[in-house]
């Protein structure tokens, strides 16, 4: 019975077992690379000069198969190191820089390190946005929202996240800046106060701390402000007799200029004090044309320091006039021969004028995409994608937005269980997370041998494989990730 249950959360987490012990995998010196173990537990040394093996099982945890199933499933993606469960068990190999190139046995597995480099994760050029959710530590630690307790609870969590080459920290300029849609709602990051005269006073103490907190931990350096346009338009401060107001404030409206006007002029000089302006961004989710255009072109007027970063559903291009320094596009409109050749060949030029241009999956499309239902090696397509069609990076909303009890279950409401969180409460990646970060990595090698020179052929055809309609359409994604390695690993 015991082994039909394991073979039963094999096969739902795509990770059928395999009756031969052997495994070989190829890496780079400096990567660190996630593996499923074949069987229960087979014979793995611990280590090798130069390489080190961690090891572990993937536990199972329930989830809903759809906002109106009744059916739960189990899958096996909790990793945890160390553990010793039965179940599906995995290991992160991990080549050190100076590890000599060669062949190592280490029991049943045979380790390839191969004669590249991959530098530390702070260095790739590969941009990483996953939206980090503080509020939600909070909750899960038992901890008052940025006291010394709750970044004790953050700061592995955040440092995991930096290792797979993090390049944004996520503050919050406003409360419940996605009109909170996740379980814990988000606050603010800077308290505001508005005088009996109409004067504004600003508290960035909550914000620096933060800031500096996150880049200690290794985030950024860019700080995406969320943001000028929330969802509802909807607005908080203190009055001078300490009374809370909301207020909506639409772009184009006198609230809305009372209320930011003040603000930019005092956050710019603020941030060039603290050396961050050059670094930070307001950032908008998914807004119309007309809002970022006149938030653009407000911010420009009032505080030209500060740069835009917009997740979308158009081309740059269709924002006429708006200058956005990092655009992310949803993935399932790459899709179509005219808007995604479009789309591409604006990213180009973008690069070149030092724009930056991801893809972004949330919520949509089906596959790929990092849930629980997805398939054996979409989470690592969703890591590459971005080298093989010519794009910056990945941007995903939510890093860890947790429901009430995640460990145990990752259904969340209305969102497609795993929408919501790559990690969970108790410091543990998902294998998602591992498998996306492996696709991450080798999108910084295939960027790595690109600009070496000498491989341009046989890297326009790995990257030729990778056709967007047959991605959207559940291509095999495991063959994929085979062309990947044997092209990269040599």
């Amino acid at each position: 019975m015991k082994k039909a249950i394991v073979a039963l959360l094999a096969l739902s987490a795509g990770l059928a077992a395999n009756a031969a012990y052997d495994l070989k995998v190829s890496l780079w010196r400096g990567e660190s690379l996630s593996v499923i173990l074949p069987d229960e537990c087979p014979d793995v040394g611990a280590s090798a000069p130069g390489i080190s093996v961690e090891k572990g099982t993937l536990l199972p945890v329930r989830y809903n198969a759809g906002p109106k199933s009744l059916e739960y499933r189990f899958v096996a993606d909790r990793a945890v190191y160390g553990s010793k469960e039965p179940g599906i068990h995995f290991a992160t190999i991990t080549a050190a820089p100076d590890a000599k190139p060669g062949t190592y046995a280490l029991g049943h597995l045979t380790v390839t390190v191969v004669d590249h480099v991959l530098p530390p994760a702070r260095e790739w050029k590969y941009f990483l946005d996953l939206w980090q959710h503080p509020w939600a530590v909070a909750r899960t630690s038992g901890s008052v929202p940025f006291s010394e307790a709750h970044y004790r609870a953050m700061e592995p969590l955040w440092k995991m996240l930096a290792a797979a080459g993090q390049k944004t920290l996520t503050v919050t300029l406003v409360d419940q800046p996605w009109n909170h849609q996740c379980y814990d709602a988000y606050g603010t990051m800077i308290g505001r106060r508005k005088g009996a005269d109409g004067k504004w006073s600003f508290d960035y103490s909550v914000f620096d701390r933060y800031v500096e907190f996150g880049r200690a931990c290794g985030l950024g350096p860019d700080i995406a402000c969320y943001t000028m346009c929330p969802w509802g338009y909807m607005v908080d401060y203190v009055d001078a007799d300490g009374k809370a107001v909301r207020v909506e404030a639409k772009p184009g409206t006198p609230v809305f200029d009372d209320y930011w006007g003040d603000f930019l002029v005092d956050f710019s000089k603020h941030l060039e004090a603290k050396g961050w302006l050059k670094d930070t961004f307001i950032a908008m989710d998914e807004r119309t044309p007309e809002d970022l255009a006149y938030i653009a072109k407000f911010v420009r007027r009032i505080a030209p320091g500060l740069k835009i970063a917009m997740a979308g559903n158009r081309k740059p291009s269709d924002f006429k006039g708006i200058v956005i320094d990092n655009y992310s596009q949803a993935l399932r409109y790459l899709e179509g021969p005219s808007f995604g050749k479009e789309f591409l060949a604006e990213a180009a030029e973008r690069r070149k004028e030092g724009k930056v241009t991801t893809f972004y999956v949330c919520c949509s499309p089906a596959r790929p995409n990092t849930f629980m239902c997805s398939g054996p090696g979409e989470a690592f397509v969703c890591g590459f994608y971005s080298a093989a069609c010519g794009l910056d990076g990945l941007l995903r909303w939510a890093y860890n937005s947790w429901g009430e009890d995640a460990c145990r279950d990752m259904t969340y409401s209305r969102w497609t269980a795993g929408d919501v969180a790559l990690v969970y409460p108790d410091g543990s990646p998902s294998w998602r997370f591992l498998d996306l970060k492996n696709g991450i990595q080798a999108a910084e090698k295939f960027r790595i041998l690109k600009e070496a020179g000498g491989r341009e052929q046989e890297l326009a055809a790995l990257a030729a494989k990778f056709k967007i309609k047959a991605l959207l359409d559940g291509t095999n994604y495991q063959a994929l990730r085979k062309a990947v390695d044997s092209t990269l690993n040599r």
